[in-house]
């Protein structure tokens, strides 16, 4: 490509009014020189990246077309006039962001007289597909919504004159001023409102997987909402001009003018992209725009990710700084004159209306113990609205003090330690040491996590706001709602003497993604150095290294084990090792899983890792030494279930007939309640050829659990892949599968557990009869499954490319094939497996359904055609390569769906 930039696009004005009398119609005109206006200006977006210049150069090179327009409608020059209003009233104009004018006529008359013609040009601004918003009101009537509307008078703040009545502005300018409408306080206060209900909006995290560009926190309408403010108080608003003003420092300018440059770009790379007005930085576009903008992948990190970074430590940085010149506007503006509350509280600080304020902000420089020691100060202050602007802006100017000397320091570990120990604050004064850019220069593993986001959709925050998220959640666990939802961590976080333990595994559990190699492992070794540095007790230090490397240990186990089997459940207890390690492991296994995506929290989650719990605790209190022997739980289970099935009126010979012989692993994976319900269902079907489906809730836990689903019938090469299939299709999401064949009968009897679209149990009765009756239904002619897997694929989800593997493995315990799927998530992956299987004479025996985000990873435990294990290698190849093949046509096949 050439060097050299392309020409920005440009507009004989005069040519074109030339053109326009001569043309019929104004639309085959004027069109073209859009599209050539649009498309030069890509040209030289595309070569230069530079959307400062373009979006003002857009706004310049569209008041030269209205103003032709204008002049060609013949509209006049007295008592009529067309102003641009918000965004393109401040010269600033996106590709495809609304073209905002007002229509302003001197009073009722002017707009009678006129009326016509301004109807005509409106229609024509249509005609010729511009992006226009207007209105058309005479002054009086501005100036009466402007007064009552806060939107009204901030987009006549910025208003410009491009053609018609000069003179309207000036006096639409006087009228709508400080003196007459909205004084300065009033619309600071009010815009300061705003601001906080959009940041709830937007969930008041700085962080999400689609960031908004225009609206979420740290973005433009933040800074705009700066300028704003300052402009009804200073009459403006421009960066240079509040940097003369005394309001901002260079630094701030700099830093506000540089985020703005960077949002101007992604903006306008979005719009460009998407080929319409849109703000939210898409899945679809987020990887396109990373491209554009030049951010490459490695091998530590793909390009999207390292946009993505970008974006949210701008994000940040931006807040931070906005809400300090916020803060500083209040401080020293807004209160201007009025009577100041002070409270000394000790030689270095004061409370001034509540905020905390240096008495000299060179304090941080003189003795920078105060960096840690002011926010020590904080946690003894449950009641200060905040850190005074000034002391602010002195933290962060001082922060360069922290360096290696600083943090070897035993005063300064000291002062960390009981910030973290304080019975109140912890999280807010962490946080706010984060904002203000303490926190990651002492200590700098956290400080390289800071806006670091890894592109799926697993993880939905970035990893410093995540690792916040958790300690937040581990401090709320003592308090309503969250003690009813979780109430085993609930009760066991009163057990922890030394919280904060928890509190340092949660900041430091995944320091390590920043690092080459397995994070968990890294996390260790950066909590052993800090535990370390900071003198922590031998037992405190094991732990918190030892949570850090297990932290995924549990969630894990949860979803991979058989958690009725005694020996895989002696295996996780001989790896946790003790009541203790399990009970601080369970806690910090929760909060992980809870902070990293809500939406993973399922109550069959809460379910599985309840069970997996108390089975742990059992296997502690009978001794690592005295292990559960499967049999003896298999001769358990049929004893209490044949005695609560006699209370039931069942005899023993019916009990057993119906039993059959469906293996002992029958007995040991569905248990007591479950073989209970499920036989008084088989005698209730009694002889009838039909599939028997039956459901029910897992769990009656107000918080857990989730729908089982019973199938009995003879077993049919389909069977499994037909089922799936039909509960894919009635978008149940299946969360595991018990499948078994009895030996002599050769009956199915398969239990699915499952969750609706919103990861919820079903309880509606309805809904229950329709799964119930559309499953047997299905399940009469299993081999018609194909003709109903038919459903759309998320549009998020298609924007990933996971590549499907396959592992295999023989259990020798089991004596069964466990077979590992990762494939990306798609409908009918499970029915498309279930027809390999019975394509390659594969006997299916169970399986363990996870979806982390875009991808699936699922286990299935499998015999081959002769009921043993696989043991030829080349057979399990053959069959790794057929999975493969057939999974990657699925996702192929539903993507386009």
């Amino acid at each position: 490509m050439d060097n050299k930039a392309p020409a920005l696009p440009s507009i004989d004005c005069e040519q074109l009014l030339q053109d326009l009398k001569q043309s019929p119609s104004p639309i085959p005109v004027i069109k073209p020189v859009l599209k050539r206006i649009q498309e030069e200006a890509y040209a030289y977006f595309r070569a230069t990246l530079d959307a400062n210049l373009l979006v003002r150069h857009r706004a310049a090179t569209i008041d030269q077309v209205l103003n032709v327009l204008w002049r060609n409608a013949g509209l006049p020059d007295q008592d009529l006039a067309l102003l641009a209003v918000g965004g393109y009233g401040r010269g600033e104009l996106h590709p495809h962001s609304d073209i905002d004018v007002l229509l302003l006529c001197k009073d009722e008359d002017s707009i009678n007289r006129h009326g016509e013609q301004l109807q005509s040009f409106i229609t024509l601004l249509w005609d010729i597909k511009l992006d226009v918003g207007h209105s058309v009101r005479t002054l009086d009537e501005c100036v009466t919504e402007a007064s009552k509307d806060l939107t009204i008078i901030t987009n006549m703040m910025e208003t410009r004159s491009l053609a018609g009545d000069a003179s309207l502005l000036a006096q639409l300018k006087e009228r709508t001023s400080p003196q007459h409408i909205w004084p300065a306080q009033e619309f600071f206060k009010a815009k300061w409102q705003e601001l906080q209900e959009r940041h709830d909006k937007h969930n008041e995290a700085e962080y999400n997987l689609e960031p908004n560009v225009k609206n979420s926190p740290g973005t433009l309408r933040d800074i705009q909402t700066v300028t704003w403010v300052t402009m009804r108080h200073f009459g403006q608003g421009k960066l240079q001009a509040l940097e003369e003003q005394g309001f901002l420092t260079a630094f701030e300018r700099e830093r506000l003018q540089n985020s703005l440059t960077f949002l101007w770009q992604v903006r306008f790379a979005l719009h460009m992209l998407a080929g319409r007005e849109e703000d939210r930085l898409l899945f679809d576009l987020q990887r396109e725009i990373a491209d554009l903008l030049g951010f490459h992948s490695d091998k530590k990190m793909l390009g999207v990710e390292r946009f993505m970074s970008r974006f949210y430590r701008n994000q940040l940085a931006t807040t931070e700084l906005t809400d300090l010149l916020l803060l500083h506007f209040n401080e020293d503006f807004m209160k201007a004159g009025k009577v100041c509350e002070v409270e000394t509280l000790n030689e270095h600080f004061v409370l001034t209306n509540g905020y905390l304020q240096a008495n000299d902000p060179d304090i941080f420089s003189r003795e920078p113990v105060w960096l840690l020691k002011v926010f020590l100060l904080m946690t003894q202050l449950p009641d200060a609205k905040g850190i005074h602007s000034d002391t602010i802006r002195a933290l962060r100017d001082q922060r360069g003090c922290i360096d290696d000397a600083f943090r070897s320091n035993p005063e300064n570990n000291r002062i960390f330690m009981r910030i973290v120990t304080n019975r109140s604050c912890v999280v807010r004064e962490l946080t706010r040491m984060m904002r203000y850019g303490i926190l990651g220069q002492y200590i700098p593993e956290f400080g390289h996590i800071i806006g670091m986001m890894e592109h799926d959709l697993l993880h939905i925050y970035t990893v410093d706001e995540h690792s916040f998220r958790m300690m937040r959640f581990l401090r709320q666990l003592r308090f309503g709602d969250v003690r009813e939802r979780y109430p085993i961590a609930s009760r066991l976080i009163h057990r922890v003497q030394k919280k904060e333990i928890l509190y340092l595994t949660a900041l430091l559990h995944d320091a390590g993604k920043s690092m080459e190699g397995d994070h968990t492992a890294n996390s260790g070794e950066i909590a052993a150095a800090f535990c370390r540095q900071h003198n922590l007790r031998p037992t405190d230090s094991h732990m918190v290294v030892w949570l850090c490397e297990n932290h995924l240990l549990m969630s894990n186990a949860a979803q991979r084990l058989d958690l009725n089997n005694p020996d895989d459940i002696h295996m996780f207890a001989q790896e946790v090792g003790d009541q203790h390690h399990l009970e601080m492991l369970f806690l910090i296994s929760v909060a992980d899983t809870v902070s990293t995506n809500p939406k993973l929290w399922t109550g069959w989650r809460a379910e599985q890792m309840r069970n997996l719990f108390r089975n742990t605790q059992d296997a502690f209190r009978r001794g690592l030494g005295n292990p559960k022997h499967k049999e003896d739980v298999i001769a358990e289970v049929q004893r209490d279930a044949m005695t609560e099935l006699q209370k039931q009126g069942l005899s023993e010979e019916q009990v057993l007939a119906i039993w059959g012989t469906p293996g002992d692993d029958y007995f040991l994976r569905e248990g007591t309640e479950n073989i209970v319900w499920q036989t008084l269902a088989i005698h209730a079907h009694g002889d009838s050829s039909k599939p028997l489906v039956s459901i029910r809730q897992t769990s009656d836990r107000e918080f857990e659990g989730a729908t089982q689903i019973f199938i009995f019938m003879k077993d049919q090469l389909n069977l499994f892949a037909a089922t799936t299939a039909t509960l894919d299709q009635l978008n149940l999401n299946i969360q595991d599968a018990r499948i078994m064949t009895s030996e002599t009968e050769l009956n199915a009897v398969d239990t699915y557990i499952v969750l609706d679209e919103n990861n919820k149990p079903i309880s509606d009765p309805k809904r229950i009869e329709q799964i119930r009756s559309t499953l047997a239904e299905a399940l009469a002619d299993p081999d018609d499954y194909t003709t109903i897997i038919q459903r759309r694929t998320p549009r998020a989800l298609k924007q990933f490319k996971v590549k499907t593997r396959v592992s295999m493995s023989n259990d020798p315990v089991m004596q069964r094939t466990v077979l590992e799927v990762i494939a990306a998530d798609r409908p009918g992956l499970l029915a498309r497996m279930g027809a390999i299987f019975a394509e390659r004479g594969a006997q299916m025996q169970g399986a363990k359904i996870l979806t982390e985000g875009e991808q699936v990873s699922d286990i299935f435990f499998i015999l081959d055609e002769n009921g043993n294990p696989y043991s030829d290698v080349e057979e399990c190849q053959r069959l790794k390569e057929a999975i493969i093949q057939g999974l990657d046509e699925q996702v192929e096949a539903q993507s386009a769906v």
